[in-house]
């Protein structure tokens, strides 16, 4: 028996689907954050891998409502790598756990600048290149790195990999949010 063809809805729901791959220091932690900023924004602190984290509670729950709500999976790509599931998605009181992207070696974010050594892009490209239709966003703080940027950006079309760098110092905005959003769930063509 011939295996039937996708209905128009799940072709509707495959192109719409979204991988987004997420760091964490300069994202979701940005520090130092001075009292009335930290104040001001709603931030937390907590105590990980000996570090002092600072948050936004609303931008942890941005995350697990869009698992929850939309056609999106998310993928820790950190050096935190294993501790994001360990330590920070209880943590931050994630209600969902991600996929991780395990660091391959001890280099860290060094070649952030370029795009065929950084352990992440290497990471990214393996994905982008292996799901044709797959569609990503990638939200890194060292993607201000301009040649890994500009590889990234001439390579693949905005419609399949949209580039996210927050300020180290501020992390993710709500303009960074609204922009996720947008991606992850385009508005119908009229």
């Amino acid at each position: 028996m011939a295996a039937a063809s996708p209905s128009p809805v799940s072709a509707r729901r495959q192109a719409r689907h979204v991988t987004v791959f997420l760091d964490v220091d300069g994202v979701l932690n940005s520090y130092p954050v001075p009292q009335l900023r930290r104040v001001a924004e709603g931030r937390k602190k907590l105590q990980a891998w000996n570090y002092e984290l600072h948050y936004r509670p609303a931008v942890v729950e941005f995350f697990d409502r869009l698992v929850e709500t939309h056609e999106v999976d998310i993928v820790w790509l950190s050096t935190w790598s294993q501790r994001c599931k360990t330590e920070l998605e209880p943590k931050f009181g994630l209600r969902n756990s991600f996929d991780v992207i395990e660091m391959p070696d001890e280099t860290h974010n060094r070649y952030a600048d370029d795009p065929h050594l950084w352990w992440k892009a290497r990471a990214m490209e393996d994905w982008l290149d292996s799901h044709d239709h797959g569609r990503a966003i990638w939200i890194d703080d060292d993607l201000a790195a301009p040649t890994t940027r500009h590889y990234f950006e001439a390579r693949y079309s905005p419609n399949k990999l949209k580039l996210i760098a927050p300020d180290f110092s501020q992390g993710l905005t709500r303009a960074h949010l609204k922009e996720i959003r947008e991606f992850a769930y385009p508005k119908e063509d009229s």
